[in-house]
């Protein structure tokens, strides 16, 4: 989970309220006690549609959500869902976590969840009858957490008794062991990760061929401001060291989700809010760079510009489909104005998004019909083999989330939830 860039202002964006950061101090994933996730249909009721109606034999999910107060504080709910075509998922039927934004991921069949309100992160297994087991847990409160922060931009799994954790206050890779429980070490930052008067900032890491890949950028959110170039930073992830750094100057504020083609292509692109810079203070153009299959640097020669498949709108949000498809947020700045009295979060943040399908060969767009006009910041998952967007909406629906599956070209309403989300993973 993202510091402020990708967590808190996600929550300014979507909603205009000050959210709790998703990393305290923030490509999918991969693939409590007993009880609490039982009852109704999707989560876990006796028609079928929950985690006890089906035997264990069928596709298993969970899906975290956060609920805000009118105040504007929030809990947090975890569902299991053995069915992703349902009208809404019920709060009632799901785990609370109280105190603000839970977490959860998913590896080798295990269920991994970080505490709102705790540097606590949780191991589950899914019992016969579907309910959760609660089997160990790892406190990070040594390294000074204070949440469970633990979410696709922060906690990378490479094998099952080796993950990453990075901490967003200076970049500090905690070594740790998902079958113990333990933490086993860490990789210090470089002197370069910090800058003085700036919040260290990085996307989540994607690994290939023994290398784990993760940009790093700096942002004063005082300020409104971030700098334009940025880091690629290359780990060694068998000597659990950083081998090299490499600075870039096109594309910046690389913090979306990364993504990786069937060629072993590596794609970084950027999330919603360095829009408002290129919009309102002529910063650089966000766009996407890619690392090509066999390579560890940026590929000179590729660049994909929003403007050249979305009839010159800026963009952001770059995701990677399947079979040289892709998906962007297009920023229509024609619907809207501002002036120096404008919020830049309330600005990019606006309802003025539409999502486009990008052909990277041919390097042409159409929008996605199905989905209206949004606030941009869509969250893509894989899942069952079959692709879905989470869109939140405003504070016209209190936050809540539509997840809609894309077939076809179009996109396709699905469930509901009662809340904001982005952290939905499939378990079995």
């Amino acid at each position: 989970m993202k510091t402020n860039t990708y967590a808190v202002v996600g929550a300014l964006v979507l909603g205009g309220i000050a959210g709790t950061s998703a990393c305290s101090n923030a490509s999918s994933s991969d693939d409590e006690g007993l009880g609490g996730l039982g009852g109704g249909p999707g989560s876990g009721g006796q028609d079928g549609t929950g985690p006890g109606g089906n035997g264990g034999g069928g596709p298993l999910f969970a899906v975290m959500y956060e609920v805000y107060e009118p105040g504007g504080d929030s809990n947090s709910y975890l569902n299991l869902l053995t069915d992703l075509d349902i009208a809404e998922v019920d709060p009632g039927e799901g785990r609370e976590y109280g105190g603000g934004r839970a977490f959860v991921q998913t590896y080798g069949g295990k269920l991994f969840v970080g505490d709102a309100n705790a540097p606590t992160v949780t191991r589950f297994s899914i019992g016969d009858d579907g309910e959760l087991i609660e089997e160990e847990s790892i406190s990070f409160a040594n390294y000074g957490l204070t949440t469970g922060q633990f979410d696709s931009w922060n906690v990378t799994f490479i094998s099952p008794d080796k993950a990453y954790l990075m901490d967003f206050r200076d970049g500090t890779t905690i070594i740790w062991n998902p079958a113990t429980m333990t933490i086993v070490g860490d990789i210090p930052p470089a002197d370069e990760f910090l800058r003085e008067g700036w919040q260290f900032e990085s996307s989540p890491g994607m690994i290939r061929d023994g290398l784990l890949f993760r940009t790093v950028d700096w942002a004063n959110y005082d300020e409104n401001a971030y700098i334009p170039e940025f880091l690629l930073a290359v780990y060694d992830i068998e000597q659990d060291e950083i081998i090299d750094l490499i600075e870039e100057t096109r594309c910046p504020v690389p913090g979306n989700l990364v993504h990786m083609d069937e060629e072993q292509n590596i794609y970084f692109s950027n999330w919603v809010w360095p829009v408002e810079g290129a919009i309102m203070r002529d910063a650089p153009e966000p766009c996407v760079l890619r690392i090509g299959a066999g390579e560890t640097s940026f590929d000179e020669d590729w660049l994909l510009r929003y403007q050249e498949v979305t009839d010159g709108h800026h963009g952001a949000m770059f995701t990677y489909v399947g079979d040289g498809q892709a998906l962007v947020a297009a920023f229509y700045d024609e619907r809207t104005s501002f002036d120096e009295e404008t919020a830049p979060w309330s600005y990019v943040g606006s309802n003025n998004w539409r999502v486009w399908n990008v052909d990277l060969q041919a390097r042409t767009g159409s929008v996605l019909e199905g989905l209206e006009w949004n606030a941009g910041a869509f969250t893509p998952a894989r899942l069952d083999g079959r692709q879905y967007l989470l869109v939140p909406g405003g504070a016209e629906v209190s936050w809540a989330t539509q997840l809609y599956e894309v077939t076809d070209g179009r996109a396709e309403p699905r469930m509901k939830l009662p809340g904001w989300s982005y952290q939905i993973v499939q378990v079995r």
